[in-house]
């Protein structure tokens, strides 16, 4: 009856789909020795997840193989034209008609720039917040002040409104 609970608990569906925990594996060990029935019980739901994952399958587009192909073939040209020098030069030459070179070094003078009008309009902006952000601390700074002067005369105003 153990036995039943324990294969009934899913503790061997974790084990094969690589879920179960270090000592859920040590356990599992433990209790493959002692029953070896369990054995026959791990092959039979790796089989059945096998089953599931073949009935399920998703199947790649059609168009995916053609286009790994096309690449693998474009890579073995591009060896061949840098390796082979028994091709022809007409053969070389269809090779490399379907090649595209991209230059990633600029030539000079070919940088991009941002125009000066936009740079002196980042600098104003720049200029700009950060006279704002002193206006603030300064009028913050006041109004501070001018608090704890009205805290202080408070005091006073009551003593002299209610002079016991």
């Amino acid at each position: 009856m153990e036995l039943d609970h324990y294969i009934q608990s899913g503790i061997i569906e974790s084990y094969v789909l690589g879920l179960a925990t270090n000592i859920e594996v040590e356990e599992l060990q433990y209790m493959r020795r002692l029953y070896p029935e369990l054995n026959s019980e791990i092959a039979a739901v790796e089989k059945r997840m096998e089953r599931i994952a073949f009935s399920e399958a998703v199947l790649p587009p059609v168009q995916l193989k053609d286009r790994i192909l096309q690449r693998i073939n474009w890579r073995e040209e591009e060896y061949y034209d840098t390796t082979d020098y028994r091709r022809s030069s007409n053969q070389r030459q269809q090779a490399n008609y379907n090649t595209t070179y991209i230059n990633i070094q600029p030539k000079d003078n070919q940088y991009i720039t941002v125009h000066k009008w936009w740079k002196l309009f980042f600098i104003a902006v720049f200029i700009l917040s950060k006279v704002c952000l002193a206006s603030a601390i300064y009028f913050y700074l006041k109004y501070q002040m001018q608090e704890k002067k009205l805290e202080q005369l408070a005091p006073r105003a009551e003593i002299h409104a209610n002079p016991r």
